[in-house]
């Protein structure tokens, strides 16, 4: 194989290479629905809600979830390859989550400072998703959605 042979081969790789993103990046599926990738913080009383499931639902779709950590803070999941949740109108319930194995077992969610009453208050007023009485609209690419469970 002559140098210049050699020479136009590797052209011609370098030039795949670069143009296979480009070309992969336009296929997507028309019919999938416009995912926004949506983080926020969860209080109540100021203070931050940790271990809590966060569950957005579309008046359509694919709902999303999310976990909040020790600061109150969650980042929405739509699916195992999509970050964020549906480009709609959501309503919005949570779950406490059990912050131990003896937690899981006994059915009891770890208080990580929240009081047995405002637990309550909370799954009474979010806790059910045909109860809830918080919605929101996820609107754009990022978004940031403070939840005050107050």
């Amino acid at each position: 194989m002559s140098q210049s042979h050699r020479r136009f081969v590797r052209f011609l790789a370098w030039s795949a290479a670069l143009i296979a993103p480009i070309a992969v990046s336009g296929c997507g599926d028309p019919d999938a629905p416009e995912i926004a990738r949506v983080t926020g913080t969860v209080t109540r009383g100021g203070k931050p809600i940790p271990n809590l499931t966060v569950n957005f639902v579309p008046d359509e779709g694919r709902a999303s979830w999310g976990i909040t950590d020790d600061q109150g803070k969650y980042e929405l999941e739509y699916n195992e390859d999509y970050k964020g949740a549906k480009v709609d109108h959501h309503m919005v319930y949570v779950i406490f989550n059990a912050g131990s194995i003896e937690g899981a077992i006994s059915g009891q969610a770890d208080g990580q400072g929240i009081s047995a009453e405002d637990r309550q208050q909370i799954m009474q007023k979010y806790g059910n998703m045909d109860t809830t009485q918080l919605e929101v609209d996820v609107t754009e690419d990022p978004q940031v959605i403070d939840l005050k469970l107050d």
